[in-house]
């Protein structure tokens, strides 16, 4: 009996991809059928529904039980990111250019505006709040966890400069001390201090908690 498998995903390219990498074959091997073209809604999260797709394995094919390699790489991702914020920016009446890149941090989004005070907002908030509209489409996207990160006018990098410089500071002190230190910081914000000072001769990093209340720890080794 011919093999069939119906499969979905965000567009009927995305699961003829996912077809094919699931039964290890190439599109030659295979008879397509496309049962819902699908809707992308509002980037992907309001009134989306996924296509659908039925695919035949042909007699004269030999199913390998390997998977094939997709084509969809994680450098596709920081560019399907850029192109997603500039679309927002643009029907929110901004005009600006968007750039990605990535760093040991992850994927970075370098915007460059003249209302670089509005989209960064008080201490960087209406940045924040970018940032998890972002991981939302994206991780809707992807079909899982994904982050990234939006630098509006170098905004981000100066903000980093000053955990960095923070975190040659409590090496000091825990150095003179000679006692731990705990301080709460945001997850970005302790991850900069854990790799800063993740050489360090002298002292070491942890993090303790859970949720809000995850501190963290600078201690002498």
């Amino acid at each position: 009996m011919r093999k069939e498998v119906e499969i979905t995903g965000k567009t009927a390219n995305a699961a003829i991809e996912k077809g094919l990498e699931e039964l290890g074959l190439e599109k030659k091997d295979v008879e397509i059928k496309i049962l819902d073209e699908g809707k992308s809604g509002l980037f992907g999260l309001m009134g989306s529904t996924p296509a659908r797709i039925k695919m035949s394995v042909k007699d004269t094919a030999r199913l390998s039980g390997k998977g094939r390699k997709s084509s969809n790489t994680a450098s596709e991702l920081p560019k399907n990111a850029a192109e997603i914020l500039s679309e927002i920016f643009k029907l929110s009446g901004f005009k600006t250019k968007v750039a990605a890149e990535v760093t040991s941090m992850g994927s970075v989004l370098n915007v460059s505006s003249d209302d670089s005070a509005i989209l960064i907002g008080r201490q960087g908030q209406t940045m924040r709040a970018l940032e998890y509209i972002m991981r939302l489409i994206l991780s809707k996207q992807e079909g899982k966890g994904v982050k990234v990160a939006i630098n509006v006018n170098g905004y981000l990098d100066k903000k980093n400069e000053k955990i960095i410089q923070k975190a040659k500071e409590l090496e000091k002190k825990v150095k003179e001390k000679g006692g731990p230190i705990s301080i709460k910081l945001s997850a970005s914000e302790r991850k900069i201090i854990h790799m800063e000072l993740q050489n360090s001769p002298y002292v070491e990093t942890v993090s303790e908690g859970v949720g809000d209340d995850r501190k963290l720890i600078v201690r002498p080794k």
